[in-house]
Formats: structure tokens, C-alpha cells, sequence
């Protein structure tokens, strides 16, 4: 069994649903603290300004104390962000973006719903997009899995131990953050190490003459059939072995 385990993030670029549709499992990390810093709640689409290269489309979280856990996390619903990022958006009509309308109906079947925690809005935009990209998915809660956390004395522990206790026998991560994981603790418990590697093949995003890579999802769906995207999500990218990503620098 394959399995990978991430962080909940709204609308992220095509690495992550390359994630979830070569694993046969995927975890959603909420047992630690919410990093205002990260990219979890928000992601870049195209700029309206040819000028510019992007623009961040966003989820306002509720203020909340120092430490708090991800599924913990609360969005400000007193805000509009919601038609502000349908109106940011509209950058792709005027692009005159091929499928357009089938992603602003994909968009709006996500914010037409009420979300509490941020958590739940991850999940559900997740569920919803995999259903209109037509891959598998079948997930867990990381604090609904009672892995042995006294065994963590590392970063890269969280996984492996997250691992055993499921019957992994594949481990998938992003490449980003290789060098946190011991590849002989994993070999010891028989588990495969695997990092994928998008490779971000460049698309036509309209008339723009420079490409921009690792927009969001939604910047993919606008511009290429949904079937086309399930082909690059299943193999437009490198699985390497932390060997090869030190040999990669």
C-alpha cells in the first residue's frame, strides 16, 4: 500500500493531486500547529495585469493563539472571500480560457457550501476536484490514526511511524524537505522511500507569452481538459529515492 501524507492546503498546484492520485492512500496531516506563514490557505492563479505574473487567491483564518493545530483552525466566514475569489477569477474569461465555465461550475460547487474549519474546506475542495478530475480518493485523518508518537524523535519520524501503523509499504512524499527523512529507518521497517517530483510541463495559458509554473490546479483546469489533466497527474512527474535527490542539487 502507498501512502502519503500532507498538510490540508486550498487549491494547490498540480504536485499535490499528483500525490493523491499515485498513492492508494492519503492522510491528512492536522496534529500539528497551523503555520500562518504557509501556503495551506492560499495559492496563486494568473494576474489580470500582463504585467504582473500572479495573484493570490485566499482563505481568511479566524485569529487564533500561538500553537494551535491545524484542525483547530477556524476561517473568518466574515469576510467575503468567497465572491472575491470567484471575482479574481474572471481573469480567465477575459483570457478566454477553453474550459472556463466548467471550472467556474467545479469552483462554485466548492464555495456554495458553509465551512466552519479550515480543515473541512480542504477536505470537501479536495473530494470535489479528484471527482471532476476522475481520480481515486480515499483518505484519514492523521489525529483519527492512534500511530506511537513516542517513537518521534525527528521530523521525519511523523511518517514513518504513521507508516507502520497503517501497513504502508510505500512511502510517497513531495521533494521538498528529502533531507529531514532517514532512509534506514524506513528500509528497517520495509518501507519503500519515494519522492515525486512534478515536472510542470508548460501549457498555453492563453496569449501570455511567459509561462507561469505551480499556479493552483484551478489555473490547469482552465486551460486543459480535465482528461488531458488526469494523464499528467499519472505521469508527469519523477519518482526518485533520496539518493537521487541528492544527486539532483
Amino acid at each position: 500500500m502507498k501512502l502519503t501524507i500532507m498538510q490540508p492546503y486550498f487549491l494547490p498546484y498540480i504536485g499535490y493531486w499528483q500525490l493523491i492520485a499515485n498513492s492508494d492512500e492519503f492522510i491528512f496531516f492536522d496534529v500539528v500547529q497551523y503555520n500562518k506563514r504557509s501556503w495551506m490557505n492560499r495559492n496563486r492563479v494568473l494576474h489580470p495585469d500582463k504585467e504582473k505574473e500572479f495573484q493570490y487567491v485566499s482563505v481568511p483564518i479566524v485569529k487564533h493563539i500561538r500553537g494551535t493545530l491545524i484542525n483547530d483552525v477556524k476561517v473568518n466566514n466574515t469576510e467575503k472571500w468567497k465572491q472575491k475569489i470567484l471575482d479574481q477569477l474572471t481573469v480567465y474569461n477575459k483570457l478566454k480560457a477553453p474550459f472556463y465555465e466548467e471550472t467556474i461550475e467545479l469552483v462554485l460547487s466548492i464555495l456554495n457550501q458553509n465551512y466552519d474549519s479550515f480543515l473541512e474546506l480542504s477536505i470537501e475542495t479536495t473530494k470535489l476536484i479528484c471527482e471532476y478530475i476522475d481520480i481515486k480518493f480515499q483518505y484519514q485523518l492523521a489525529s483519527n490514526i492512534s500511530f506511537d508518537r513516542d517513537s518521534i524523535e525527528k521530523p521525519g519520524d511523523w511518517a514513518l511511524e504513521i507508516s507502520k501503523k497503517l501497513n504502508a509499504t510505500h512511502y510517497i512524499n513531495p521533494p521538498g524537505g528529502y533531507e529531514i527523512f532517514d532512509e534506514d529507518k524506513y528500509k528497517l521497517n520495509n518501507i519503500g522511500l519515494i519522492f515525486l517530483k512534478p515536472n510542470l510541463t508548460k501549457y498555453k495559458q492563453a496569449w501570455r507569452a511567459d509561462f507561469q509554473a505551480g499556479l493552483s490546479i484551478i489555473d490547469v483546469l482552465m486551460f486543459i481538459h480535465k482528461d488531458e489533466v488526469n494523464s499528467l497527474l499519472l505521469g508527469d512527474f519523477r519518482l526518485m529515492t533520496k539518493a537521487d535527490m541528492i544527486k539532483n542539487i
